[in-house]
């Protein structure tokens, strides 16, 4: 089955032009390599669309696109108008779906050709707005978005009364890509109408970056040489290299959590070692060198070190590498969060269920249990490699238990087949629970029990924790993204 098939790929479509409406190019603010921009007010206006030229860092040159040239029929129009507070730019038009159509939108170049905005000084991205009460888009374009198809995208919804919106860059999704949304390497920006059959009719006074009032802290010059130009510091000379205190590891630079306590773990490398993250909350990116991957906080994109794998430290068998300099600790601040791995057919239909359970903080579709390192999804349907398509299920234990989450596993797929669910065929898409430790396992093998003995021939399998490998960003969240129902999960009361 071919599952990117009916999949949304708005760039493509996106050659019909109209006339800009300011003139001159977007000017460079930063390169990818450059240091972000300091901060001396809490908002970098992109554009208010006044008449009178603007004191803003690069100028905006807007373009209409629509999906006519690829055969959709979505049509409309964009202008700018007066109103009582000044100028806004008005988008109207018919957003229609025949001939794989969908979309209208307004977009701007954010950089000259060939470079890109460096916005990892600010949190998000706010406009000041008025419409008909339906729900948009910001689509953001990245050095790594190298095909007209490929966007971060998040929603918001534009009332008929004036408004201003924030939307945090961690809103962002990406549509046909593996890579997370780089904020350090932005190119476009576009207002979207898209995804529905509808009226489009929006207003938009002003939009550019927004900065929380809670600034970055200031870094010292060797900070700086370490978080900002990617130093390192000496091996054995970090204050974190021996330290095992309770509490949570976070970003120097913006304070974010990025590691418990609880994945620490004694490597002898000489810089602190940790086998797992807080989810989200590591970027891996391509070294400069060409053979390492960095880690980077996902949040401000400070530098924090490296990631390895395959060396057998402990049974993740993963090491980020971190500097100390990157770190601060926060004793009072343990995570309290656990996490469960389950498997049951197509991932999608899996991840649909879990994500709705009250208590249920994220969820993540991958591939676990199989015998090579970072597998793609075309290599695990190849039904070669071992692996299984799996959830991984972050979740508030104060809220819900393991045990909760596995009845809710078992009630919402058929246990009773064997490598397979409905249409399904293969090992990949087998029934099977990986406890994360002593306790879950106790707990699902006497789950299992109790459905042996209420008549149930059980085929789910009880496997060792591995390495849990993200599937590519396409896969997540599919059925949120798409609007679609799972075709073979579903939820049948049985406990």
């Amino acid at each position: 089955m071919d599952r990117n098939k009916g999949l949304l790929r708005t760039g493509f479509w996106a050659v019909l032009l109209v006339p800009v409406l300011a003139a001159g190019g977007a000017q460079l603010v930063s390169s990818a390599r450059q240091e972000p921009l300091p901060i001396r007010t809490q908002t970098l206006v992109i554009d208010d669309f006044s008449t009178k030229p603007a004191n803003l860092p690069f100028r905006p040159n807007w373009t209409f696109i629509t999906d006519r040239v690829m055969g959709g029929v979505s049509s409309g129009n964009m202008e700018k108008v007066k109103h009582a507070a000044g100028t806004a730019l008005h988008i109207t038009g018919n957003v229609s779906l025949e001939n794989n159509g969908g979309f209208i939108q307004a977009r701007t170049n954010l950089a000259r050709r060939g470079e890109t905005f460096n916005a990892s000084s600010f949190d998000g991205i706010f406009l000041a707005t008025k419409g008909n009460g339906e729900q948009y888009a910001i689509h953001l374009k990245t050095s790594d978005t190298r095909r007209p198809w490929q966007y971060y995208q998040a929603l918001f919804k534009s009332d008929n009364t004036w408004q201003e919106i924030k939307i945090p860059f961690t809103s962002f999704k990406g549509y046909s890509l593996n890579a997370a949304l780089d904020i350090t390497a932005l190119k476009t920006i576009s207002i979207v109408a898209i995804k529905k059959e509808f009226q489009a009719d929006i207003y938009v006074d002003k939009i550019g970056f927004y900065k929380d009032k809670k600034m970055y802290k200031e870094l010292t010059p060797e900070e700086k040489r370490v978080i900002i130009h990617k130093g390192t510091e000496r091996p054995f000379s970090g204050k974190y290299n021996n330290h095992y205190e309770e509490g949570t590891y976070t970003c120097k630079q913006c304070g974010s959590e990025l590691f418990d306590s609880t994945s620490k773990f004694k490597s002898g490398c000489g810089w602190p070692s940790f086998d797992d993250q807080i989810a989200g909350a590591v970027k891996l990116q391509p070294d400069a060198d060409g053979f390492r991957t960095e880690i980077v906080c996902a949040k401000c994109g400070g530098h924090l070190g490296h990631v390895f794998t395959g060396e057998g430290y402990t049974p993740k068998n993963t090491r980020y590498c971190v500097n100390s300099i990157s770190l601060d600790f926060d004793p009072a601040a343990v995570s309290k969060t656990e996490s469960a791995v389950f498997a049951s057919g197509c991932f999608w239909g899996t991840q649909y269920y879990l994500q709705k359970a009250p208590g249920v903080i994220s969820t993540q579709v991958g591939y676990i249990g199989g015998h090579i390192d970072n597998p793609t999804y075309k290599q695990v349907c190849t039904d070669k490699t071992g692996h299984a398509e799996a959830v991984q299920v972050v979740y508030d234990p104060s809220k819900t238990d393991y045990e909760q989450l596995a009845k809710l596993y078992f009630e919402t797929h058929d246990f009773t087949q064997l490598n397979r669910q409905g249409p399904d065929i293969g090992t990949q898409y087998r029934s099977a629970v990986f406890p994360l430790n002593e306790k879950q396992k106790e707990i699902v093998a006497d789950v299992i029990s109790r459905l042996k003995t209420k008549g149930y021939d059980v085929k789910t399998k009880i496997a060792p924790a591995a390495k849990f490998w993200p599937a590519e960003d396409y896969h997540q969240d599919y059925y949120e993204k798409t609007g679609k129902t799972p075709y073979c999960h579903i939820y049948r009361k049985i406990f």
